[in-house]
Order: C-alpha cells, then structure tokens, then sequence
C-alpha cells in the first residue's frame, strides 16, 4: 500500500487525490497544504506545509522521509518552474512526479516552447519572439489582419497571460498595459480561429501514455466568452469534435515528438502533459503546452476515470510506460461550474461562509471539488478568488451532467452570492444537437 503526498491547495489537487484514494493500491492521500474539502476526504489529511512554496521545499522534503511517503505528485505549475524535482532529487529522493526546473521550461518559457515546436515541425500558430515594447509596437504594426492578433507572455501567468485583440488599436493599448503586469517580453502570435479543447498525457520521459478524452476549458469571466481572462470557469468532458482518435492522434504527432526532443537535447521531460489545442479548418494546432494537469480541466477528468491512474503515475515515475499501461473511463459525460467570488479575478472579499455544500452533495452523480477554503471553527469559508468546482458526472451524456452541476450550484451561496459562468459545455450541446 503506497502513500501519496500531493502538493497544492487547489481544485486540480482536491479531484487528483480524490482519485488517486480510490485505488486499491493506495492506503494515504496526504495534501501539503490543501484545504477544507481534501480534510474531509476518506484516506486523506491535510498538513501545514505549503509545499507550492520554494522556501518550504527543505522540510516538505524532511516530512516525505519522516513518514515514508512513496510518491510525491505536484499539482500546480510554481514549484515545478521553481525546481521543486530538482531539490528532491537532489537529496536523493526520486518518487516526486514531475518535470524538472528546466523541462518546466516548456510552460513557464513561451519563447522556448515556441522554438521548440518549430524544430519538432509542430503545427501552431505563425509568431514573433518581442523582447522590447518597441518590438511588439512593430510586430502589432506589420502582423496584425483584419481577423486580428494575439498577445501572450513570457513566463508563469497562471492561465492569465493570453490577450485575444480583435484590432491593431486595441492590441496597442494592451501592450501598453501588458508590460506592467508581465513584462516586455512577449509573442505577437497569429490569431487562429477554431473550437478549443485541451488533452493530457502522462510522460516516463521516454513516451507519452494518453488520457483518452478530450476536455473543453471556458477561460472567459463571462457567458459567450465575454469577459477578461480567468484561471478558468469551468470546463466538460468528453468534446463531441475531438473523439479518442483525434487524441490518440495529438499525443503521438505532437506530444510525443516534443518529449523525444527533449530527452535527445538531454532535457528529460516527466510528469502530467497539457496540450492546449484549437480544431482550425486546416485541422488542430497546439495553442501552448503545459506541464501539469489543467484547473478546472482536471475536475471532470477525474470524475471520469473508471481506473488506473495510480498505476499509470507510477509507471512513469519508474520510466517504465508500455502500450499495456491504460487509464480507464467511464461512459458518458462530465461537467464542471467554477464558482468564484465577486469580483473575481480583481479585487474579492475572503472569510465569507459557505452554504448548502451538504445539500449539493447529496445529488447523485455531483462532487464537489474545493479550491479555495478554509475550516474556522465548524464553518468552511472562502480564502481566494475560485472557490468551487462543482462537478456533475452523468453516464447519459453531457446534458444531463451540466443539469446536475447547475442544479447543485443552485443550493450552495455565499453572503452576496456566487459569481459563476451559466454556459458551461453549451458549445458541446450545439454539436450534439
């Protein structure tokens, strides 16, 4: 029986540990730090390390020895940039699942990523590597359409780093804002048009196992993708447009490549595989790559696994993925509703108690994953911007799962109430239809 110490305080964190507990093979889920719901979750206990924090990494690591932890899995894409993988592995504890400090690269640098894609002949959008505001002025100038221009930044945005600019006048007074929030260092990237969907793989450094399904992220504050961008609203699973061959597909012409490039330039890339894509006319193309499951994606993933997670996680921590390594899902569909509090993502209060969570829970086919709260005394109460994701799974497909996670979100508020999206996977019930 292995005992599994996650590191995270999030959505993503609470859904992977939720699932990892269900494996037979699997006797603790220990989260550093996470919150009010992973507490309540059976095998689990939360511990006071923030272990996404580069100063926490030495005792994080002298807990893992103390308790005899067998698999350390990194939620969140900070520590990794931060070389969480590499101290452990430093110290001589190989069981953390991730890439190191210079394989996170791949996200955490969009020049590099970029690059890399061009060599590996990785169909994405045309672009241009700015290091100055008067680069970009010139690049805005010489590339934008009449379909417009994209702006995205360098480094770690947490999913808020992409600006879709429908004008050379509106990118302009963005760039003139961007540098203040991320920097000068930016991509001037074609604007490509398309549904968008994402697909995750699990790499042993060498291959790349596939997560047969394809999930659907709503980035926008706003129905109809208004808004600014967010960490993310919501999200469904599976996308009617992006069946298990188009995922097969993605993984072995576009993440595979991408990590055998890696090893060859002996950066060896392990750990959970993002693959932001966009269905355009000429087919998909990769919108960025990331190193760590997607927030709120892995929600409704998650629900949707029938089996072998763990198993597949510890393969490729050993280098040892084979054909025969398979995660398993269940039929139907899966849908999650990120509430969040108002006036996300500026400016928000915290500390406001939470109702009906109870009641919620009680919907059959609802899990209610937690993001940010915290227990004050017999209270769960708010500590950041998204709060809950509150998942649907129903084996009748996608409508009946966003039925079930809208109905359950009607029981749940806050003083002042709840902010949430009203048309999450309502793109995926036009292609049903």
């Amino acid at each position: 029986m292995a005992k599994v110490l996650i590191i995270g305080s999030g959505g993503r964190e609470h859904a992977l540990g939720w699932q990892l507990a269900k494996s037979d093979e699997v006797s603790d889920v220990i989260y550093a730090p996470g919150n009010a719901g992973t507490a309540e979750e059976e095998k689990a206990r939360n511990i006071p390390i923030d272990g996404s924090k580069k100063e926490s990494f030495p005792v994080l690591l002298d807990f893992v020895r103390q308790e005899s932890v067998d698999m350390v899995v990194v939620g969140p894409e900070a520590p990794l940039a931060d070389g969480i993988v590499d101290h452990f592995n430093s110290k001589g504890y190989e069981n953390i699942f991730g890439p190191t400090r210079r394989a996170s690269l791949l996200e955490s640098d969009k020049f590099f990523s970029f690059d890399l894609m061009k060599d590996a002949g990785i169909p994405q959008a045309d672009s241009v590597k700015c290091y100055s505001k008067d680069e970009s002025i010139r690049a805005i100038n010489k590339r934008t359409t009449e379909r417009g221009i994209v702006i995205k930044a360098r480094g770690l945005t947490g999913g808020k780093g992409v600006t879709v600019c429908d004008s050379r006048e509106q990118a302009f007074q963005e760039i003139q804002q961007h540098s203040g929030r991320y920097g000068q260092e930016v991509l001037i990237a074609e604007r490509l048009f398309g549904q968008e969907f994402s697909v995750f793989g699990i790499s042993d450094g060498n291959h790349v196992s596939p997560l047969e399904i394809s999930l659907q992220d709503h980035k926008p504050l706003l129905d109809n993708d208004k808004g600014p961008n967010t960490g993310g609203m919501g999200a469904y699973c599976p996308v009617p447009f992006a069946n298990r061959e188009i995922v097969r597909n993605i993984v072995s012409n576009m993440m595979c490549p991408i990590v055998e490039r890696m090893n060859g330039s002996r950066t060896p890339y392990k750990g959970f595989l993002y693959a932001g894509m966009i269905m355009t006319e000429n087919g998909p193309k990769v919108l960025e790559f990331n190193i760590r499951f997607g927030d709120p994606e892995c929600q409704p993933a998650m629900i949707m696994i029938k089996s072998g997670l763990f198993e597949a996680i510890s393969e490729a921590a050993r280098g040892s993925l084979s054909d025969r390594t398979k995660v398993e899902f269940n039929p139907g569909a899966a849908c999650c509703v990120v509430l969040t509090s108002q006036g996300y993502p500026e400016n928000y209060k915290t500390g406001l108690p939470i109702s009906g969570l109870e009641e919620a829970s009680k919907i059959e086919g609802i899990k209610i994953f937690h993001a940010s709260t915290k227990k004050e005394g017999d209270k769960i109460v708010t500590s950041g911007g998204r709060v809950l994701g509150v998942t649907g799974y129903s084996q009748n497909g996608i409508a009946d799962a966003q039925r079930l996670a809208y109905e359950a979100v009607s029981k749940i508020n806050i003083p002042g109430g709840f902010s949430f999206r009203r048309d999450i996977a309502k793109k995926a019930l036009l292609v049903v239809k």
